[in-house]
């Protein structure tokens, strides 16, 4: 996650007075996905992220990606899954990639009880030549998920750009937009729901940097589409988008 640093007097004095106080991340999607997981089997791609699970007869297990440089390793969770006398009937691990923009396929490996290993779930591999390693390979054919972006003016004679604001969660809800542009007063915009849980506005605004968060009632969440994050003048995290 990339910060971007608001340097003014009342951001710093805020942030050395106390920890900064964080606009709520939405996890519906994140743990709608997870309790539809009743086992482990080949990973699949769900939206925009993609299902990794494993057995549960080890006592780690962690991912490497590709588009990482294998730098990182990210650990697997444990679910239980119990039958209706509350008693695990099931137990297997996972692990849910977020995945990036512009990446249709991927290369990994595993690392199991401290061994790396290619994926037993995945039949389709690759061999590197260059590092000797032969790896789990997952092609995507992925669909375009709503998300924010700038978008051209409608009229070539305004400077404006228009960005379109996205947020997805729970259908039915009344989902509103709020940030530097409107002062943080958040009762201005409304999104329009176009599908069940799928909310958009598009707003004209002149070239430079905002901050902004949607609401839902008096809890304020930040754009999961946009991994763009900056602290307030009040010590909050905060979306931010650049328009140019």
């Amino acid at each position: 996650m990339k910060l971007i640093f608001s340097f003014s007097f009342f951001a710093l004095s805020s942030l050395s007075a106390k920890a900064a106080e964080e606009v709520q991340e939405d996890t519906y999607e994140y743990d709608l996905l997870v309790s539809e997981l009743t086992g482990y089997g080949s990973p699949f791609l769900k939206g925009s992220s993609v299902v990794f699970t494993a057995k549960s007869d080890a006592r780690y297990i962690g991912i490497a990606f590709d588009f990482e440089d294998f730098k990182q390793i990210h650990s697997f969770r444990l679910k239980k899954v119990y039958d209706i006398e509350g008693e695990v009937s099931n137990s297997f691990f996972f692990y849910i990639l977020d995945l990036p923009k512009d990446i249709d396929e991927i290369t990994y490996r595993l690392v199991v009880d401290g061994l790396w290993t290619t994926d037993p779930l995945n039949k389709n591999t690759v061999y590197n030549p260059s590092t000797g390693l032969t790896l789990s390979k997952l092609s995507l054919n992925r669909v375009k998920v709503p998300e924010t972006e700038i978008r051209k003016a409608d009229s070539s004679a305004s400077n404006n750009g228009v960005v379109h604001f996205v947020y997805k969660g729970k259908a039915g809800q009344h989902i509103r937009l709020g940030g530097t542009f409107t002062n943080w007063d958040s009762w201005i915009y409304e999104l329009t729901e176009t599908e069940p849980g799928v909310y958009h506005i598009d707003l004209p605004l002149p070239p430079g940097t905002y901050y902004y968060a949607f609401y839902n009632g008096v809890i304020s969440m930040v754009d999961t589409s946009n991994p763009e994050r900056g602290y307030t003048a009040d010590g909050k995290v905060a979306s931010v988008i650049t328009v140019k």
